[in-house]
């Protein structure tokens, strides 16, 4: 024991107070890790739900036959995250924070404004123009920026 002006010190209490101490220190950690990865889920989910929603327009363009469009406006960020976005002939790509994920869409030719057939990456912020043409004896997709 350790004796002081006002009291005593003994073992247990410093060996309490320093189990306590560490059983507080980890929740806490806990805690933040699960609102971390809750705030992660949610950030995907949003980018889930704008690959949906561009693929949905895509298809919808693609179903109305040539001469239909639908005008998409990619936000500038997701939950303050940088984003981005592609379309190929499969399907709407994205990632953020280094995680990735896919919508399908209907199998055609995706090209670009001078229609050549290739990705067509879509930045934060700006909006754009799905065009549904009928080149030769098919049909193209044709995805620009909106003037």
């Amino acid at each position: 024991m350790i004796e002081c002006e006002r009291g005593v010190f003994t073992t247990d209490f410093l060996i309490s107070f320093l189990s306590l101490s560490f059983l507080i220190l980890y929740l806490t950690s806990m805690a933040s890790y699960r609102i971390d990865y809750a705030n992660e889920e949610r950030t995907l989910t949003d980018l889930r739900v704008l690959m949906d929603e561009l693929a949905g327009k895509v298809n919808l363009v693609l179903a109305g036959g040539p001469g239909h469009e639908a005008t998409f406006t990619a936000p500038t960020s997701i939950q303050g995250s940088r984003y981005q976005l592609w379309v190929n002939s499969s399907g709407v790509y994205g990632m953020v924070n280094g995680r990735y994920g896919m919508s399908p869409i209907y199998p055609c030719m995706v090209v670009d404004s001078n229609g050549n057939p290739r990705t067509a990456i879509l930045k934060p912020g700006f909006t754009y123009k799905i065009k549904n043409l009928k080149k030769g004896h098919g049909i193209i997709i044709m995805i620009t920026e909106a003037r």
